[in-house]
């Protein structure tokens, strides 16, 4: 069975395994990225370290990444990436970088498109042809899969939802995870990124209203935004990923309410609203199968 080492690579932390072509995980780990102190280079260099650390060990086919930035991934170059969160990271040539250093081929893709190829290929299940993942978190990221296959658009950036304009502003700026929580700090005069959203569902275990109502809200904000994503591209099923949306008991009796609201029968009848299986493995599963597809395997 053919290996592979896998990445998955965020502002704070980067995940690592040594995957199966059968996306099995053979082992698997993660390292603090340090990016803000050591930037894009850093990263890249953390990746070609672990993988010379796993070569005596394992006869690895090649490296699949998952990361964070508008990828190309014909290329290999992160076209942009935030600069708060990776300094230094845009237009690093990746995949020229680790192919010198490691003598392994290499494939990157966005991560928001590794978890949906992840998913979809090991943890959703479904022969729909039109497919679509959202991951909520800091931000909101989203990928289009027309027959199993990325859309990535004219200059590789679909899939960008959080951009897009909603009642109060832009999407991830009044939906994510992130927006929730710091509009609960200043409501309470909590200090900075003091909340994360397992402490919120501790208050609504407990019956705080304040929490309820914020989590409500982010709820409302998610159906408008999800409803456009169904009227543009129509999937037939809307894959939701990202930390707080483990909580599926929660959020989807109260999501498919919302919805009913913004989407038209039709359109809300067919159209699934699934939640992501594959939890922090998707990425790196992601990354082997977008690995494997850009091989022919």
């Amino acid at each position: 069975m053919k290996q592979y080492i896998c990445f998955d690579v965020g502002g704070t932390g980067i995940g690592y395994g040594i995957i199966e072509e059968n996306g099995n995980i053979v082992k698997k780990g993660s390292m603090n990225s340090e990016a803000r102190t050591l930037g894009g280079k850093g990263i890249v260099d953390k990746m070609v370290a672990k993988t010379k650390s796993f070569l005596p060990d394992y006869k690895l086919e090649g490296v699949a990444i998952s990361t964070h930035g508008m990828i190309d991934s014909k290329n290999g170059i992160v076209m942009h990436a935030d600069d708060h969160l990776i300094p230094g990271y845009s237009m690093m040539r990746v995949k020229d970088i680790i192919e010198s250093e490691t003598g392994l081929t290499c494939h990157l893709e966005n991560d928001v498109n590794c978890a949906g190829l992840g998913e979809l290929w090991l943890g959703a299940n479904t022969d729909r042809k039109l497919v679509s993942m959202i991951t909520v978190g800091t931000g909101i990221g989203a990928c289009l899969i027309q027959d199993g296959q990325l859309i990535t658009g004219e200059c590789m950036c679909a899939g960008e939802i959080g951009k897009i304009m909603i009642p109060g502003g832009r999407f991830e700026d009044v939906a994510s995870t992130y927006a929730m929580t710091s509009g609960l700090e200043k409501r309470l005069g909590l200090e900075t990124d003091s909340l994360n959203g397992k402490m919120v569902f501790e208050r609504i275990e407990a019956g705080d209203q304040v929490y309820i109502d914020a989590v409500d809200k982010m709820i409302d904000k998610l159906a408008i935004g999800l409803s456009t994503l169904a009227y543009i591209y129509n999937p037939g099923i809307i894959i939701l990923g990202g930390g707080i949306m483990a909580r599926e008991d929660y959020f989807k009796p109260r999501l498919e309410v919302a919805l009913a609201k913004y989407l038209t029968p039709l359109i809300l009848n067919n159209t699934e609203i699934r939640f992501a299986k594959l939890k922090n493995d998707a990425g790196m599963i992601g990354a082997l199968k977008n690995f494997l597809n850009k091989n022919g395997d």
